[in-house]
């Protein structure tokens, strides 16, 4: 598998900050040195991070009971978050120049659930969808770009086998890549999304943050979600709070459109109906001229 032509443009290398070009089976920046980043596993791939609690097993029920939970339980415990989002992504692509084909850029795309939803938002744009974990990736492949039901087995769960709908969303790019540092070229996207993730990297905000602003255009939006349910103690203190993540927007050069906290976001565990819920801050920013 080649990197498609179409979005080498959008792509920089993350070593160097240098274009990017196709060279068969990867690409290599136009650097002194060159770096060169290859497809393996299926995916172009930047960065090889440890997969952490990602692994397949996790993957598969994250996709089955989770991103995907109201159509294949019908439970719906999760919808409020991606109907929130999906909402905002909408109200953001409304707001900015009509006419023009949209690039979005979803940092931590998982199985692909709100990339999905942005292609369908805007079928004439591009959306670069990047993540860390390749099982994420793999299931991500099979529900974005296949033809049939994607059939999870979670006998271990008492579910059974759960099938998902297949999305065939054809201008989802998924690729491998470390979402603090992407391979996404300067002020190129009109929008940027960052859905529960955060507070999973070994950094914090700061870091993922930063890259969001670089990568959008003058007035291209952010849309944020997460828990803070953080991982480190330092971290605790430090973002223990809405406020402190919102400040930390503001300094890096975003303005505030429209955020709420507590939004119950829940994660459904097993076929008795448990689940662990989270109260989640989403925000909607826009990048300044």
């Amino acid at each position: 598998m080649t990197a498609p032509l179409e979005i080498h443009r959008f792509l920089r290398c993350p070593a160097c900050g240098a274009q990017v070009s196709g060279t068969g089976e990867g690409v290599t920046c136009s650097g002194s040195p060159s770096h060169g980043f290859p497809v393996e596993d299926g995916f172009l791939t930047f960065a090889k991070l440890s997969a952490g609690k990602y692994d397949p097993g996790y993957a598969a029920r994250y996709a089955a009971l989770w991103a995907f939970g109201c159509e294949t339980l019908h439970s719906g415990l999760d919808e409020p978050l991606y109907r929130s989002v999906s909402s905002l992504a909408a109200e953001a692509l409304a707001a900015q120049e009509r006419g023009t084909p949209k690039t979005i850029v979803d940092c931590g795309c998982g199985v692909g659930r709100v990339a999905a939803d942005c292609a369908a938002l805007a079928p004439e744009g591009v959306v670069l969808a990047f993540d860390g974990s390749l099982a994420m990736l793999e299931l991500a492949e099979k529900i974005l770009h296949g033809r049939q039901q994607v059939d999870v087995d979670l006998s271990a769960y008492g579910f059974g086998t759960l099938s998902i709908r297949a999305r065939a969303r054809e201008n989802v790019h998924l690729l491998r890549a470390d979402v603090e540092d992407l391979p996404v070229a300067d002020a190129c996207s009109d929008l940027a999304l960052s859905v529960n993730i955060i507070d999973r990297l070994p950094h914090g905000p700061d870091r993922a943050f930063t890259e969001c602003h670089r990568i959008l255009r003058p007035g291209g939006h952010l849309i944020f979600t997460d828990p803070l349910n953080w991982t480190e103690a330092a971290l605790w203190e430090k973002y223990g709070q809405g406020e402190s993540i919102l400040r930390l927007l503001e300094g890096i050069g975003f303005h505030l459109e429209t955020w709420f906290d507590n939004l119950a976001y829940r994660e459904i565990l097993d076929h008795r109906g448990s689940f662990e819920e989270f109260n989640t801050l989403v925000v909607l920013a826009r990048k300044g001229e």
